[in-house]
C-alpha cells in the first residue's frame, strides 16, 4: 500500500509541474547578437520559441519536466545544437515569473543564452 501511495505522490508532482507550464506562453529577453525578445510557448510536450518582434519561429524542442527540472531537446530551429544534445534547467516560478538556470547543457547556442533568464507569463 505504501508503494502505491508513493507512486501516486510522485505521479501527482510530475503532472502538477507539467500542468503548470502546458499551454502557457512566457516572454523574456535573450542575448544573441543583440538583446532579443522571445516568447516561448509550452504545448503538451513541445516548446516553441518565437521572435516577439515578428512572430517567426526560432526553435522547436521536446520538453519534459520533473519537479523543478526542465529537460529540452531540439527538434528544429536556428541554433547550432544537434537533435541529440539534451539540456537541463532548473526553473523557479513565482508570481507569474519564471527564472531559468542551466544545470547541464552541452549546446553552446542554448545553455549560455538561457542561463539566468527571467520570463514573464503572458496572458
Amino acid at each position: 500500500m505504501k508503494k502505491i501511495i508513493v507512486i501516486m505522490l510522485i505521479s501527482f508532482a510530475f503532472i502538477s509541474a507539467k500542468a503548470q507550464l502546458t499551454n502557457t506562453k512566457w516572454k523574456g529577453t535573450i542575448h544573441l547578437d543583440q538583446p532579443t525578445d522571445i516568447i516561448i510557448h509550452f504545448g503538451t510536450d513541445t516548446l516553441e520559441a518565437f521572435s516577439a518582434e515578428d512572430n517567426s519561429s526560432v526553435e522547436i524542442m521536446h520538453y519534459s519536466i520533473q519537479d523543478t527540472v526542465l529537460t529540452v531537446q531540439k527538434i528544429s530551429g536556428q541554433s547550432q545544437c544537434d537533435d541529440v544534445v539534451v539540456g537541463k534547467y532548473k526553473i523557479e516560478i513565482k508570481d507569474n515569473e519564471m527564472l531559468m538556470t542551466v544545470i547541464d547543457d552541452d549546446c553552446d547556442d542554448r545553455g549560455p543564452v538561457l542561463d539566468n533568464t527571467t520570463w514573464k507569463k503572458e496572458p
